[in-house]
């Protein structure tokens, strides 16, 4: 279901456009899970016991390790014990909601200038990690990398534990773009009489494009305790008001679960997301007519102009030691970044 309502207003040149938007969507084919297991609260009851050996009903009944003899304890508690697995695939059990605010300012192309700004604030949260809608932008190389789901805790007992803000979720994204046609040349507010003069300054064009946006939420995993994938939180939360690259949070908030208990830590951080993006990218160009079949377009970009450090995810793999505690030294750590300021040139014959 989709719903939205706007107030849009012209000022002169000006376009101005301001959107309310929605998007919710339910039954959309969602992360799967084995049908046959055990309860988590019954594993967490008997917990080391779950291996224990028992005789096998269906020793010599079927082939393999599952006709053996003895089998698990934890074996015998499944609803279909004589099979490895029981896979349900892409069940109709994913929904997801979005809210934002479209911001959108238009200067229509006059004098040789047009402008652009956008801005988009909102919230998208979700249960599934199959969800059919991008709201976070264009893909491309302004968009943060990570946003990847680990497994899926709990999918066929509990699976509203997997409601949270969604991995791919950016919450304000900026996005201002300019094009600007030098008055210089035949037909513009400056043409030198000078034939050479004119071809020389004639059909140059400046454009420009800027993208500021916030990072995704951060997911966290590495528990180990025969049950969960997710740690525990201590209450506290992760976020740090002065993060930096060999700290981007609270690490000493995450403890490993006790045996067989699955991790309270949710599906994403609700309050730390991997660094934001700045990008400029600038770019020059000059058509130039030969004769009256050719024009040959010179152009110099520029991306990253400003040269703006944009790092990259940070470590979020949780690493359980004997005390519990995390114990994977690069855990919070950032050790890349985007691409530096990249500038390239180039001739092209149009006819």
């Amino acid at each position: 279901q989709q719903w939205n309502a706007s107030l849009q207003h012209q000022i002169g040149e000006w376009l101005i456009d301001a959107t309310y938007a929605a998007n919710k969507g339910n039954h959309f084919a969602a992360a799967g899970y084995n049908l046959s297991q055990v309860k988590p609260e019954v594993r967490q009851q008997l917990g080391q016991s779950l291996f224990d050996p028992l005789p096998n009903p269906y020793a010599g009944k079927i082939p393999g390790g599952l006709g053996a003899s003895t089998v698990t304890r934890e074996r015998t508690l499944m609803l279909f014990p004589h099979y490895n697995g029981v896979s349900v695939d892409n069940p109709r059990l994913g929904n997801y909601l979005s809210h934002q605010l479209q911001l959108n300012v238009r200067r229509q192309f006059s004098s040789g200038l047009l402008l652009l700004f956008t801005y988009t604030a909102g919230k998208k949260t979700s249960d599934s990690q199959q969800i059919p809608v991008n709201f976070g932008g264009p893909q491309g190389q302004f968009e943060i990398e990570g946003a990847l789901e680990i497994g899926f805790q709990d999918g066929l007992y509990n699976r509203a534990v997997n409601k949270s803000i969604d991995p791919a979720d950016v919450s304000q994204r900026t996005v201002i773009s300019a094009l600007y046609e030098l008055p210089f040349g035949r037909g513009k507010p400056w043409s030198p009489a000078n034939v050479v003069l004119q071809k020389l300054v004639s059909g140059w064009q400046v454009n420009t494009i800027g993208v500021m946006q916030t990072g995704i939420p951060l997911v966290v995993r590495g528990a180990n305790n025969n049950a969960a994938n997710r740690p525990d939180s201590t209450g506290q939360s992760a976020r740090l008001d002065h993060p930096t690259r060999q700290r981007w949070f609270n690490t000493d908030v995450f403890v490993n679960p006790p045996p067989f208990v699955l991790g309270n830590v949710g599906r994403v951080l609700p309050d730390v997301r991997t660094p934001g993006t700045v990008n400029l990218d600038l770019s020059l160009l000059k058509d130039t007519r030969l004769g009256e079949r050719y024009t040959l377009q010179f152009r110099a970009e520029a991306f990253n102009f400003l040269n703006h450090v944009n790092l990259g995810a940070p470590n979020t793999s949780f690493g359980a030691g004997p005390a519990g505690k995390n114990v994977n030294a690069n855990f919070a750590t950032i050790n890349a970044a985007r691409d530096a300021r990249v500038a390239q040139f180039a001739l092209k014959l149009i006819f």
